[in-house]
C-alpha cells in the first residue's frame, strides 16, 4: 500500500494536474466513482447505502483508491480534454479496466471472503467505465460548443517576409560586372519554374545575356515562369524548354542545340519526407542528373557549371542531403577546365512546398500549426539574397564551394507563434500550435560546413568560401555510382539503397553490395 501512495504522490507532483481544469476533471472522478460503487451496492441489495463499518468500509476505501490511483498512474489527466479522439478513450476504458482488475484483485488479498460481492462489483467496473467516460464526452462537447473558433482577418494579412522575423541588411550585388561577364553568353538554368529558378530568371533578364535558356519538367511551371517574365525588358533571345533533366537525350539534344556557356543547375527533388520513401528516385535525380550534366559541360566546352546544393547536404541524415552529398563530391572531384563550383545555403524562406506557405495556408483555414518539435530551427535566406548571391559567385574563382552568411538560425515554433499572432492577434498562440513530431530524415539543427572544409573570406562580406579535397576520386565515384545505379534499378526493397547512399566510405560499401 506505501508503494501505491507514494506513486500516486509522484504523479500528482508532476504537471499531469497543474491545470485547474484537470483538477476539476479529477474531483468529479472521484465523485463518480463513488458514485458508481453506491449505485451497484444499492441495486444488488436493493436499499440505497454505503456501508460505515469494517470489513465493508475498508473495501469501500480499497476500491476507491485503486480507481483513483489507477486514473492518475494511468495519465488520464495529460490529455487535454479537447484533444480525446477514438484511440484516446480506447486507452482511457483499458486504464479503467486495469483499475477494476486490481481492485478486485487487491480485495481477495486483503480478505479472503471479499465483502463486496462479485456481483456488486461487476455492475461497479460497468457504471464506473460509463460515468468516467460519458463525463469526458460531455465535457468535451461542452467545451468545443462553447469555444469561439478562430476567425481568419478579411482581408488576410500581407505574407510574412524574412525581414518580419530579422534585421539584415539587403545584399549587395555588382551588377555591372555581372551584366558585363554575361553579355555575350548563353545560360542555361534548369529547374528554372522552381522557386530558386524564378528567382535566378527574374535577376538574370535585368543583367541581359546573350541568350536565356529555361528547362524545367513541369509545363504549369514554365507557362507560370513565362507570365512572370512576360513584361521584363530583356532584348535577347528566351528559349523556355519542356525537359526532364534525368532524361540523357532530351538533355544531350538541348546541349548540343544551344550550347550553353554557363549552366545554373538547380533542378532537385528536395522534399526530406517525401524522399525516405523514394530514395531510387532521389538518386536519379539528385545525383545523377548532375553527374550527366557535368559531363556534358565538359563534352561541349561550357565554360561555367553552378550546382545549387542544400545545407542538408553536411553530414546528412536525409536522403534528400545523401544524394546531394554524393553530387557535390563528384563536382569537386572533377578534372576539366570546365569552372565548376558550388552553393550551399539554407532554407529559402517562402519557397514552394516550404513551411511558411504551409503554416500560412493551415491559419487561413482556421487551423492550428503543426510544429514538428519546439526544438526545431533552421537558417533562412529570402528568394532574392539566394539567388543574387548565387550569381555574384560567377565572378569569384577562389573557392570550389560557396556558402552565404545567413545569420543565426530561427526556431520554426518562434515562426509559427509569429503567424499566429499576424494571423489571430487575440488568440493565444500555444492553443494555435500542434506538435507533431520530428519526421524521418530530419535534424533539429543543421551545419554550412564540411567537417573536412576550411572557410575564407571572398571579396563578399555576405559570401564565405570553402576549401577542402574531394574524399573520393572521380573514378571511384563513377564505379560506386555503377553500383547505386543497380540498387536504384532493382525492384526489391530499397533498404540497402537507401544504407549505400549514406556511405562515409566507398569501400566498405561496396563490399555490402557485393554480398
Amino acid at each position: 500500500m506505501s508503494s501505491l501512495f507514494a506513486a500516486i504522490r509522484q504523479q500528482l507532483s508532476t504537471k499531469s494536474l497543474e491545470h485547474p481544469r484537470r483538477w476539476a476533471l479529477f474531483l468529479l472522478d472521484c465523485l463518480l466513482v463513488y458514485g458508481s460503487l453506491a449505485a451497484s451496492l444499492a441495486i444488488q441489495s436493493g436499499r440505497m447505502q454505503v456501508p460505515s463499518t469494517p470489513p465493508w468500509a475498508d473495501a469501500v476505501h480499497l476500491t476507491l483508491l485503486t480507481y483513483v490511483g489507477g486514473l492518475v498512474i494511468g495519465g488520464l489527466y495529460r490529455w487535454d480534454v479537447r484533444e480525446m479522439h477514438l484511440a484516446e478513450f480506447l486507452r482511457a476504458a483499458a486504464v479503467l479496466l486495469i483499475a477494476w482488475v486490481g481492485a478486485m484483485g487487491l480485495s481477495y488479498l486483503v480478505a479472503p471472503e471479499p465483502p463486496l460481492p462479485r456481483s456488486a462489483m461487476s455492475i461497479f467496473g460497468l457504471l464506473a467505465l460509463v460515468a468516467i467516460l460519458g463525463s469526458r464526452a460531455v465535457v468535451r462537447h461542452v467545451l468545443e460548443w462553447g469555444a469561439d473558433s478562430p476567425h481568419p482577418p478579411h482581408p488576410p494579412p500581407d505574407p510574412l517576409t524574412l525581414h518580419d522575423l530579422v534585421s539584415r541588411e539587403p545584399v549587395r550585388i555588382d551588377r555591372e560586372a555581372l551584366r558585363n561577364d554575361l553579355s555575350d553568353r548563353t545560360v542555361l538554368v534548369t529547374g528554372a519554374g522552381g522557386s530558386i529558378g524564378t528567382e535566378l530568371c527574374k535577376q538574370l533578364t535585368a543583367l541581359h545575356p546573350f541568350r536565356l535558356v529555361l528547362v524545367d519538367i513541369s509545363e504549369y511551371n514554365l507557362y507560370q515562369l513565362k507570365n512572370t517574365l512576360r513584361n521584363a525588358s530583356f532584348e535577347g533571345e528566351i528559349e523556355f524548354c519542356i525537359g526532364d533533366v534525368r532524361d540523357e537525350t532530351v538533355v544531350d539534344g538541348l546541349f548540343d542545340r544551344t550550347r550553353p556557356d554557363v549552366v545554373l543547375h538547380t533542378a532537385a527533388y528536395k522534399h526530406v519526407p517525401l524522399l525516405e520513401r523514394h530514395p531510387a528516385e532521389a538518386f536519379r535525380n539528385n545525383t545523377m542528373a548532375t553527374v550527366h550534366l557535368l559531363r556534358l559541360c565538359e563534352e561541349y566546352d561550357t565554360e561555367q557549371f553552378v550546382f545549387v546544393s542544400t545545407d542538408k547536404a553536411v553530414e546528412p541524415t536525409s536522403v534528400l542531403g545523401a544524394t546531394k552529398r554524393l553530387a557535390e563530391w563528384y563536382v569537386q572531384a572533377a578534372t576539366s577546365r570546365v569552372h565548376r563550383s558550388i552553393v550551399r545555403f539554407g532554407n529559402v524562406f517562402g519557397s514552394q512546398g516550404s513551411v511558411v506557405p504551409r503554416f500560412e495556408r493551415q491559419l487561413a483555414n482556421g487551423e492550428p500549426v503543426t510544429v514538428t518539435h519546439p526544438d526545431m530551427e533552421r537558417y533562412f535566406m529570402s528568394t532574392d539574397e539566394a539567388c543574387g548571391l548565387t550569381l555574384q559567385t560567377l565572378l569569384f574563382d577562389d573557392a570550389p564551394v560557396y556558402c552565404f552568411e545567413m545569420g543565426t538560425p530561427i526556431k520554426i515554433d518562434r515562426l509559427a507563434r509569429t503567424l499566429v499572432r499576424r494571423w489571430y492577434p487575440q488568440v493565444d498562440p500555444d492553443t494555435m500550435i500542434e506538435y507533431v513530431g520530428r519526421r524521418p530524415g530530419e535534424k533539429f539543427s543543421e551545419s554550412l560546413v564540411m567537417p573536412y572544409e576550411t572557410s575564407h573570406a571572398t571579396p563578399h562580406d555576405s559570401i564565405v568560401g570553402l576549401r577542402g579535397s574531394a574524399p573520393h576520386s572521380r573514378t571511384e565515384l563513377e564505379v560506386y555510382f555503377r553500383h547505386l545505379q543497380t540498387l536504384s534499378d532493382s525492384s526489391g526493397p530499397q533498404a540497402r539503397l537507401r544504407r549505400a547512399l549514406f556511405a562515409d566510405s566507398l569501400e566498405t560499401s561496396l563490399d555490402d553490395v557485393s554480398r
